[in-house]
Formats: structure tokens, C-alpha cells, sequence
């Protein structure tokens, strides 16, 4: 990669769509007086830790393939939640929509996803009179020991670990990597447990599953949350073959996470163990900064003293 391309490479991550929608979060967070942001919540009920995550479909996506939406409803939240250690129990959802057929596709999606993951339906609310098609759901699950996206530290290493094997997907602007409809639940369910391993043997310290803004804007909120900064080199980065490194930093894969550790090497050993696809790619640095690097080239992809991923006002 030269150094034009480079350029170009970080102005697209910069103004990616999955990044830039982030910031409408300041104002909500603000009214709310929140000051974490993390995947999920938590708090503690008789020595466990209660974690619950909550999400939204994007409307395209619910227009264009609503099963697969209904799907990822439960991929979603139950990657959240296991992004902080825990093991997903329960689901509850939403359904709004005028059709019939978008409410029975969702919903079939969404039995599709409680089978995989092994959960429990709770509780759901259906809107039939709306303008809009929409799916929002949350996940319910349990930890003794949490991986908050607020506790990675200077001087950590920076782990990328991600199930390569799939298919790559493109939704419009929303990229997939689809590592899971075509595994059984078993194998799905055995790689998701290296996370919550990791948080039972106190191995990692922070943790954020690799979401909508791709894996350096997932990284970038880590960053935020930690008030720390990274330095990542792009070359170290997992990924499946088939895919161009460009493509693949914009794309929402089936299972993916970033994790901050001090014990790298234990860490390594339990997510390959599981395979997943795992590499240091980056350490935890004092300046708040998210600089990347490619061969020769290295770049400054953002200065987080002074810009936020979430809309906060610095």
C-alpha cells in the first residue's frame, strides 16, 4: 500500500457510516448523564453480575432481507453481552411493521437466532399500524466477573479475534460477514465461550465485540470509553482470505472482538483454542490517540483529546 493509498484508506474509515452515525449518541448522552459507553450494562444481584444489552436493526436492512434482520437481532445483543463476559439467557424484542409478511419474516429470523444461541424468548411487543418498518430487541445475561469496555490500560496488548470463517455479504453501505448461519449451534456457542473464559479466568481486562463502525471504529470507541489511546498495525489484522483489507475494516463480521490484556499470550492460547482467528495487532497507549500503520506508512486516524466517536463535547 503507498501512501496516497494509505491517505485515501483512512479518510474512508473516517467518514464510514457505521463510524459517523455514532455521534448522535452525545446528545442522548448528555440528557441522560451518562458517561460510559460501553456495549452493555450491568449491575450486581446476589453476587452475580446482570448484563443486558439492547439494539436496533438498521431500517434498510429490515426493508431489504427482514429474516435476516430478525436473525441478527439476537446476534447482535448476544455478541454484546458476551463482549462483557457473560452468558446470554434471555431475549425480548419489538416488532413494527404495516406487512404481515415483513412481521411473520422477522419473526421466523428471530426463532432462527434463539436456536443458535440456546435462548430463551421472554417477552416481545408487536406494532401493526406503523409508517415504518423496525426491529429493536435486547439480550439478558449473567457474569461473575465483567469485561468493561472502560478498564484497558497503558501499556496493554491489543487482540483482535474473529471467526474467518464465512462469507462475505455486502447490505448496501452495511458490510456482513456471515460466520454463523451455516454453523451448528454447538460451534457457534463453543466460540463465543473463549470471551466469557477469558472474563471467568480474569485473563483480559476490557473487552468490545466489533460492531457496526467496523474493527478500527470498534477500536476507536475502546479507546474512548478507556480515555486511552492505540497504536495498530493494519498488517497484523485477521482476516478471511478472500477479502480486501479495505473491505474488511468497514464490515460487521458474525463474530469478532477486541480485548485489552496484560496477559496476551494466555489470552491467544484460549481464543485460538476455540477457533478464532486471534493476533495481537496493537498496544495501549497514554495519549489518547488511534494511530494506524501499514508497511511503511503510518497515519493518524484519530485524536480523541480532541474528537469523539460517541458526539461528546470535548
Amino acid at each position: 500500500m503507498n501512501s496516497q493509498e494509505f491517505t485515501h484508506l483512512i479518510k474512508k474509515l473516517r467518514s464510514f457510516r457505521g463510524l459517523t452515525r455514532k455521534s448522535a449518541l452525545g446528545e442522548i448522552l448528555e440528557v441522560l448523564e451518562e458517561a460510559t459507553y460501553d456495549d452493555a450494562g450491568f449491575l450486581d444481584v446476589g453476587g452475580f453480575k446482570v448484563v443486558v444489552s439492547c439494539d436496533g436493526m438498521v431500517e434498510t436492512l429490515v426493508k431489504n432481507d427482514p429474516f435476516l434482520a430478525g436473525y441478527y437481532s439476537v446476534l447482535v445483543n448476544v455478541n454484546d453481552v458476551v463482549a462483557k463476559g457473560a452468558q446470554p439467557l434471555g431475549f425480548v424484542n419489538i416488532i413494527s411493521s404495516s406487512s404481515s409478511e415483513t412481521r411473520r419474516k422477522v419473526a421466523e429470523g428471530m426463532r432462527e437466532g434463539l436456536k443458535k444461541y440456546g435462548l430463551r424468548l421472554l417477552k416481545g411487543h408487536t406494532h401493526f399500524d406503523t409508517s415504518y418498518d423496525a426491529v429493536d430487541a435486547a439480550v439478558v445475561g449473567v457474569a461473575k466477573n465483567v469485561l468493561p469496555s472502560t478498564a484497558a490500560r497503558v501499556g496493554d496488548s491489543l487482540i483482535i479475534a474473529v471467526d474467518v470463517e464465512g462469507r462475505f455479504e455486502p447490505k448496501g453501505w452495511l458490510r456482513t460477514f456471515d460466520s454463523t448461519t451455516m454453523k451448528s449451534s454447538r460451534e457457534v456457542l463453543d466460540r463465543l465461550g473463549s470471551i466469557t473464559e477469558l472474563a471467568k479466568r480474569r485473563l483480559a481486562r476490557a473487552c468490545r465485540d466489533i460492531s457496526g463502525p467496523g474493527v478500527i471504529g470498534t477500536i476507536a470507541m475502546l479507546c474512548e470509553s478507556s480515555r486511552v489511546g492505540t497504536k495498530i498495525n493494519l498488517e497484523r489484522l485477521p482476516k478471511p482470505e478472500k477479502v480486501r483489507l479495505e473491505d474488511w475494516l468497514v464490515t460487521y463480521p458474525g463474530m469478532g472482538f477486541v480485548v485489552s490484556t496484560n496477559q496476551p499470550e494466555k489470552c491467544l492460547s484460549v481464543l485460538r483454542r476455540h477457533r478464532l482467528a486471534a493476533a495481537v495487532i496493537g498496544e495501549i497507549t497514554v495519549d489518547e490517540e488511534v494511530w494506524l500503520s501499514c508497511g511503511r506508512e503510518r497515519g493518524l486516524f484519530l485524536d480523541l483529546k480532541r474528537e469523539s466517536v460517541f458526539g461528546v463535547e470535548k
